[in-house]
């Protein structure tokens, strides 16, 4: 199959002027949303609707406390973020500018425990914000340029529910201390699984990337669906390459480990709509480990106790300056 190769929102938006003075944040819809330039200036309900939630459903609350009366003048958008970075890292780069932090939000992947590569800060005073946005807009952080902006009039902290998103509605979850572990939960309970298909995937040829990632979402509704599915993962992209087994599209995570186990037993090894279908536990990588590690250090743990989790990290292969290389060869290649 086809899909989009992984371009940063904030890229494309630049690219066409489109980024103001202040950031709504409406631009944290999804990564395969064309927003017109305005409802991406003028209205945060967008992003507030496309929001996930955690692996038991509930809503995630970034904060108990309620943001006060301005708040958005004190506050700053940052966006174009590495997508390896974590709130601890946004926290300490802040800080070492001199920035009081107040709270951030953030929100991840939970299959991957990837940043959206933008987040929300607030800070201390209005006078933080301002030079926060001096000091960082166009600054290096992990290897990587980032943008600095002020937070628009109409933002509002907190993530509220769209239900209309199905699968991908759950996809995320906010770093806010307690959600990493329940987005971990379908890998504990054995309920998270790889979905693999013979290249070049489903859909005909003269598709565009959309039409053929629709055409991939409605065939795993159809045969997956069935046994009950609890967030769907973000697609890998197939560049056309032919590979005599089927390589990963996207994980699943199931709403019980019973049809889970169903979903593997009738459709693993089997072809799917012309395509040799493939359906494994996840067997996460040491690289997948760091990141988990990086986001909540007590679920590593608890995982690697657990056996999930390989128990080497390689943690001198990941450092700052690696980020944005390829993977060491001697790196097992698991998902």
């Amino acid at each position: 199959m086809a899909a989009p190769r992984v371009i940063t929102r904030t890229q494309c938006l630049l690219a066409r002027g489109i980024i103001t003075a202040r950031i709504s944040s409406s631009i944290l819809a999804s990564t395969r949303t064309a927003f017109p330039r305005r409802q991406f200036t003028s209205s945060v309900r967008v992003w507030q609707n496309n929001v996930g939630t955690s692996a038991q459903g509930h809503e995630t609350r970034v904060s108990d406390s309620p943001a006060s009366p301005n708040a958005y003048e004190r506050s700053i958008a940052l966006l174009a973020l590495p997508r390896r970075a974590v709130k601890s890292d946004i926290e300490a780069l802040l800080r070492k500018k001199g920035c009081d932090v107040k709270r951030i939000q953030i929100r991840m992947d939970r299959f991957t425990f990837h940043n959206e590569a933008m987040c929300f800060v607030e800070l201390g005073s209005e006078k933080q914000a301002a030079e926060a946005v001096q000091q960082l807009n166009g600054s290096e952080f992990q290897a990587k340029s980032i943008v600095a902006r002020p937070m628009k009039e109409d933002f509002t902290w907190g993530p509220r529910i769209d239900v209309s998103k199905g699968y991908s509605a759950r996809r995320h979850f906010y770093d806010d201390g307690v959600s990493s572990r329940d987005a971990a939960m379908p890998l504990v309970e054995g309920r998270r699984m790889m979905l693999s298909v013979q290249t070049p995937g489903w859909g005909t040829a003269d598709l565009n990337v959309s039409g053929r990632n629709k055409v991939v979402l409605d065939i795993i509704d159809q045969y997956f669906g069935k046994y009950g599915i609890e967030a769907l993962g973000g697609l890998h992209p197939f560049y056309g390459d032919k590979k005599a087994n089927p390589r990963l599209l996207c994980f699943i995570d199931f709403k019980t480990k019973q049809g889970a186990d169903l979903a593997v037993a009738e459709t693993h090894d089997t072809q799917i709509e012309g395509r040799k279908t493939w359906l494994q536990l996840s067997n996460p990588s040491p690289w997948r480990a760091h990141q988990i590690g990086k986001v909540d250090k007590a679920l590593l743990v608890e995982l690697q106790e657990k056996g999930l989790l390989p128990q080497e990290t390689y943690e001198d292969k990941f450092s700052q300056r690696l980020v944005q290389r390829k993977w060491s060869k001697d790196l097992p290649r698991t998902t």
